[in-house]
């Protein structure tokens, strides 16, 4: 991560009320949230704090994976990032590689003054500071569909001087959805199974080291099971590479070492669509050792119909 922070950004930390609008397509990134808000209680950088949740997911059975094209998917997305105007955010977190490949391209990139992070760039410069230590490894970009059809994490790992036969990449359809319904569910650990079984027939007869880089969101709640399923395929060692931590550390370690006494923290967690128990449950079960807060924040989660419209 460079040291150079934009002027946007920088300003935050003057304000004494900041807002903190986290989005996904679904609660992969509240695993972000989760950490975001445990630390600020560890390490208070704004005397206040509104930190929100915001789901872009569009409708009850239908995602952005199921949109039929590239210009649906943008025009979504565009509406739900104009629906998170109504917040006033100071600050948008795009907690998904999915929404995150989509936004450069998106009308309210070219049009709004809002600083915007996503979670690409972590994940690129995770992998190539990796890449780059250890010549020999090689990396499996894993992701959505629409994450790995659109070429963005290799490409930028090429451009950055990364060979290309350095890069396996596999895409996991439905996963993410499964890991919603029960991160250690028996549809996981299949899909998880079948999916490392392509990547190390990708991988051919490699013996070296390999980097399993989790460019979706959710992954990170089961980044043991991709570990255990890809390590008992090959002769070399796994390293899990997760860059929903860097995400989340991000702000922390561009405040310049300012602190408070505590940060007084508001938390939301809003959706368009409805989360049933189970899924609530599931996950908020998952995240509680993290935040508390947050796993609360979740369980009484605001269902609002036009939260953004299409």
């Amino acid at each position: 991560m460079g040291s150079v922070v934009n002027e946007p950004i920088a300003s935050l930390f003057a304000k004494n009320h900041v807002t903190i609008l986290v989005t996904d397509s679904g609660l992969g990134g509240l695993g972000i949230f989760a950490e975001i808000a445990a630390r600020l209680k560890s390490d208070p950088i704004f005397p206040e704090v509104s930190l929100i949740y915001y789901n872009a997911w569009p409708e009850q059975n239908r995602g952005y994976n199921s949109l039929k094209d590239m210009d649906e998917r943008l025009g979504v997305f565009d509406r739900a990032l104009e629906g998170m105007k109504r917040y006033r955010p100071d600050i948008i977190m795009i907690a998904c590689n999915t929404l995150s490949v989509l936004y450069d391209r998106t009308r309210f990139s070219r049009r709004e003054h809002i600083p915007v992070i996503n979670i690409v760039r972590f994940g690129v410069d995770m992998v190539f500071e990796n890449l780059s230590r250890e010549a020999l490894v090689i990396a499996v970009i894993l992701g959505t569909v629409t994450t790995v059809a659109s070429d963005v994490h290799r490409s930028r790992l090429i451009e950055k001087g990364i060979s290309p036969d350095r890069l396996v990449s596999q895409p996991c359809d439905q996963l993410a959805t499964r890991i919603e319904k029960g991160p250690g569910s028996d549809a996981v650990v299949r899909l998880v199974d079948t999916y490392m079984e392509q990547a190390v027939e990708k991988l051919g007869a490699t013996q070296s080291k390999v980097f399993a880089a989790l460019f979706c969101t959710h992954f990170g709640y089961c980044r043991d099971l991709f570990k255990e399923k890809l390590e008992s395929r090959i002769r070399g060692p796994v390293a899990v590479l997760d860059p929903n931590h860097r995400m989340a550390a991000f702000l922390f370690e561009v405040n310049g070492g300012r602190r408070h006494g505590r940060t007084q923290l508001e938390m939301r967690v809003v959706s368009r669509i409805f989360w049933d128990h189970t899924k609530i449950e599931s996950i908020s079960g998952v995240i509680e050792k993290q935040s508390l807060a947050t796993a609360e924040a979740l369980r009484q989660y605001e269902r609002i119909p036009d939260l953004f419209t299409f």
